[in-house]
């Protein structure tokens, strides 16, 4: 009789977090000896020189370790875990994270229990215990939402307010950890290795186009320290909602659906940056200088200026 297959393969990219990466693999070694899951961890090293690999190899032998001569990036990275997994269901977890008791068991019966789920995330909290903002419209919904004031008005819910007391049905939920069925990626594809930003919405877009949904728990937690790890690939977050680039846009919604885009980017941001210089220039703060790094970025995006 063949061995029975694993429940869930964790797939973890890292490069040059060594401490972070320890103490991720620390709470999930701490969590897999009091749960009857069958659970395999592939760690995919992104040429780090931090001694990140022989850490992994020292105190984790139990860890599948790759070890990649360069830098492949987020979603290179992440496809060679998934191909090598052997789980039902695959989690995708970043390397700054620290997994809490019950999250994997929660998170496998929600996501066990729903075939039209194409993947569910945890509540993710900042180190403080406070909570993270994990879930997002796409990107064009949030767009013109923004800037039209259509969240301000209520017309739209863009899951700002959503107070974590019950599970919800979201467009795209945060990849710093997400448990997709194998299923699924066997149906929709791995990641695309032609981003560099916007590798988890473009996949997760990919996904709704074929029927899955996403949903986001409100009960597993996973604290994310955010920022710990090279995030390439994942979707940087403004103010206003996430950043992809406009091949995104390209992919989904054709040539038309790139130039409706960056016109309502910059009708949106341009006024804003507007003020923003002019308050700076009153009152100098960090708030201030970020909100306007943070507009020029979305404006150079708009009008396709290569920025340093």
């Amino acid at each position: 009789m063949p061995p029975s297959p694993l429940d869930l393969s964790i797939v973890i990219v890292n490069r040059n977090t060594r401490r972070l990466l320890g103490e991720c693999l620390g709470s999930l070694e701490a969590v897999l000896a009091h749960t009857p899951l069958r659970v395999e961890i592939i760690v995919v090293d992104n040429g780090s020189t931090d001694g990140s690999p022989a850490m992994v190899a020292e105190r984790f032998p139990g860890a599948r370790l790759i070890r990649n001569e360069e830098n492949r990036a987020y979603a290179g990275a992440n496809n060679q875990g998934i191909a090598l997994a052997g789980g039902r269901n695959i989690l995708l977890l970043n390397s700054d994270t620290v997994v809490r008791p019950g999250a994997l068991e929660e998170m496998m019966r929600s996501l066990d229990a729903d075939p039209r789920l194409g993947g569910v995330s945890p509540k993710l909290l900042n180190p403080d215990g406070s909570i993270q903002r994990s879930c997002w419209p796409f990107p064009m919904k949030a767009v013109v939402g923004n800037t039209l004031g259509l969240y301000r008005l209520g017309l739209l819910d863009d899951y700002r307010a959503w107070d974590h007391r019950e599970d919800r049905e979201v467009d795209w939920v945060s990849s710093a950890c997400l448990m997709v069925p194998r299923r699924v990626f066997d149906a929709v594809g791995g990641l695309d290795e032609r981003f560099f930003y916007g590798v988890d919405v473009e996949w997760a877009h990919r996904a709704a186009k074929a029927g899955y949904r996403f949903r986001a728990l409100a009960r597993p937690e996973v604290v994310h320290h955010g920022r710990g790890s090279q995030r390439h690939g994942q979707t940087p977050i403004s103010a206003d909602g996430p950043v992809v680039e406009s091949r995104y846009f390209r992919a989904h919604y054709g040539l038309l659906g790139v130039v409706f885009f960056r016109a309502v980017l910059i009708a949106g941001a341009l006024p804003r940056l507007i003020v923003w210089e002019i308050l700076g220039r009153c009152r100098l703060s960090r708030h201030a200088e970020e909100h306007r790094a943070m507009l020029r970025r979305i404006l150079a995006s708009a009008l396709c200026i290569r920025t340093v």
